[in-house]
């Protein structure tokens, strides 16, 4: 298994080094650690300012990202034998999706906001954008805010994987089943329901027979998961199914009541919308989560 993880200053992207430190990844798996080093804006005058200064500073930050990609190198060597460092020049969604494929790596970790000064008020367009184009599955990871983030590192690894028993669903808990998990992670699979309360429609949505039957569905499907994750070991899994109006909100909500360190998702669900456009659930699962998600998607090879 490969990984790439994009470095900074941040404090979210040192929360994915912390995620990635505490999953249990296969023996060997490789981590490339990059850093893209993007042409600055100096000022509104910035074409008087000599060839010398502008050189000088650009040195300063070679120099900079250098020593960020070591130190970024020494908090991972411990649990990835081969840490090898990237540094990257140009624009960083750019490049980080463009060295994904290159490289054919599983997974792309990243900081959900970097450190520039717009970065800092909205969702990081370089991870909105790595996450939408990487042709790979992807971690976006916040800045921790709980006390399990921020204290002692717990036993186990708290994963919350969002089942709809559609094909990206399934791809998740497939994801799982081929990590040595074991005892190192709890796991629970939240299945949603979708209801619509306009009119209190939802009164008559739950005493329809087509409910019963796909909550039926739904109990199967995820029982059927959760012997898959079983049968490889995992002694700590559980299902869960929910009512909400709006599923992403339900999500975040158990996720965090839960002190979820993952929610993991696929990267679409069952509707038409869905198969055109990233899924809008994993959307805004990365922007609003106060903890790392986890885009499963299938690995596309470079020659396809």
């Amino acid at each position: 298994m490969k990984i790439l993880h994009a470095a900074d200053d941040s404090p979210h992207a040192e929360n994915a080094e912390r995620l990635l430190n505490r999953f249990p990844f296969p023996d060997g798996t490789e981590m490339i650690v990059a850093h893209v080093v993007e042409e600055f804006y100096v000022s509104a005058f910035g074409e008087n300012i000599g060839q010398y200064v502008h050189e000088a500073m650009h040195d300063e930050h070679i120099v900079h990202a250098n020593s960020l990609l070591k130190l970024s190198a020494s908090r991972l060597s411990g649990h990835f034998k081969t840490v090898r460092e990237q540094l990257l020049a140009g624009h960083a969604a750019h490049e980080i999706t463009k060295l994904a494929a290159a490289e054919q790596v599983d997974l792309v970790s990243i900081g959900a906001r970097g450190m520039n000064g717009l970065e800092r008020f909205l969702l990081g367009s370089t991870s909105e954008k790595v996450l939408l184009q990487a042709p790979c599955s992807v971690l976006v990871a916040h800045r921790p805010t709980r006390a399990r983030d921020i204290g002692p590192v717990p036993d186990r690894l708290r994963l919350l994987v969002v089942f709809d028993g559609s094909p990206a669903s399934n791809e998740a808990v497939e994801t799982l089943a081929h990590y040595p998990l074991g005892d190192s992670v709890e796991i629970v699979l939240l299945y949603v329901h979708s209801l619509v309360t306009s009119f209190r429609a939802d009164i008559l949505q739950r005493c329809s027979q087509q409910w019963k039957e796909e909550e039926s569905v739904a109990r199967a499907a995820l029982d059927k998961a959760a012997r898959r994750l079983e049968s490889t070991g995992v002694s700590n899994v559980g299902v869960a199914v929910h009512e909400a109006a709006d599923v992403t909100a339900e999500i975040l909500k158990v996720g965090e009541s839960w002190n979820a360190d993952i929610i993991l998702a696929g990267d679409t669900g069952k509707s038409s919308v869905d198969r055109f456009l990233m899924g809008s659930v994993c959307k805004r699962l990365t922007r609003h989560a106060h903890c790392g998600v986890w885009v499963v998607r299938q690995k596309r090879m470079t020659d396809e």
